[in-house]
């Protein structure tokens, strides 16, 4: 077997949503899209060689009968390396509520963490 891609698939409220604040706030960039009935029920992004998807969640529930007592959000955490975490952080804390401030991690990063806006948790990190 030859893995081709891992791409993390999130389950969301709201695809367009997730699309702009992935687009706008962390630079993504739209790959692919499934409309149904006028509204957005899938999405691939993409940025810097990292592929993300949003599923709406009713249609995610539909698909895969396991997912119907999952809750947005959950346990799921994504890690971002970035080059400059605490201008990141600067930004991030005038617009949004961010979880923690920059710190030294016991792997020797410098992180801190924010939900996006089904909660999921986002951290960011600087080696």
């Amino acid at each position: 077997m030859k893995l081709n891609e891992i791409i993390v698939e999130l389950m969301v409220k709201d695809v367009a949503t997730s699309i702009a604040f992935y687009k706008n706030v962390l630079g993504f960039t739209e790959v692919a899209t499934e409309i149904e009935h006028g509204k957005t029920e899938w999405a691939k992004l993409t940025c810097n060689g990292f592929n993300i998807s949003f599923k709406d969640e009713a249609k995610l529930k539909r698909e895969v009968s396991y997912m119907h007592n999952q809750p947005i959000g959950g346990s799921i955490g994504i890690c971002i390396v970035v080059d400059d975490v605490h201008s990141l952080h600067a930004t991030f804390e005038e617009k949004f509520k961010t979880i923690n401030h920059p710190h030294l991690t016991p792997c020797g990063a410098t992180s801190f963490s924010m939900r996006d806006l089904d909660g999921y948790v986002l951290t960011f990190e600087e080696f």
